[in-house]
């Protein structure tokens, strides 16, 4: 990030050595522009068609580049609409997942995703209990096929078990 009139001089080479006495804070930034597209009126913020929005909205496209990780872990557990069973089972499995996570990637911010992914990948691996491993595990080779990423291999023992009323009557899930 530049500070000053430093900004300046940097726009010229994004590269160039900071001089000396300067507020240059040292780092790398990845500068990725982003897309505009027309502005449009009588949409809401998702592009919808909405008569009662009378303010002016632009398309903003911005590019981010997700690990698998953090697409399992927008998945399960970023607010809105959630992925079910059974449409992991149906043909449009991929546009489910597709919508989903794009949903997600306007919901949740980079902090709270990072942790989602480390939850998500303790499923996953293995590493954390959770009724959710049969539902991961049916869930990570469509993410793979959709998006052409790489994961790591799954856990491969038995499923959690199943629980009862017995086991949610207790006070919630118990193994």
């Amino acid at each position: 990030m530049l500070l000053g009139s430093d900004a300046q001089s940097a726009k010229k080479d994004r590269r160039s050595p900071p001089r000396e006495g300067s507020s240059i804070m040292h780092g790398t930034l990845a500068i990725a522009p982003l897309t505009t597209g027309p502005v449009r009126q009588f949409v809401d913020v998702l592009g919808e068609s909405d008569e009662t929005e009378t303010a002016l909205r632009v398309a903003v496209q911005l590019t981010v580049n997700l690990s698998f990780a953090e697409i399992l872990g927008r998945l399960l557990f970023s607010p809105g609409p959630i992925l079910m069973t059974e449409e992991l089972d149906s043909v449009d499995a991929e546009e489910y997942v597709r919508v989903r996570l794009w949903f997600a990637l306007t919901d949740t911010d980079l902090v709270t995703a990072d942790g989602f992914a480390e939850m998500a990948m303790d499923i996953y691996a293995g590493r954390r209990a959770s009724n959710l491993l049969p539902f991961v595990l049916r869930l990570g080779p469509i993410i793979t096929h959709t998006f052409g990423v790489t994961s790591p291999q799954p856990l491969t023992v038995a499923p959690a078990p199943a629980y009862t009323e017995a086991h949610i009557g207790l006070g919630g899930m118990r193994s």
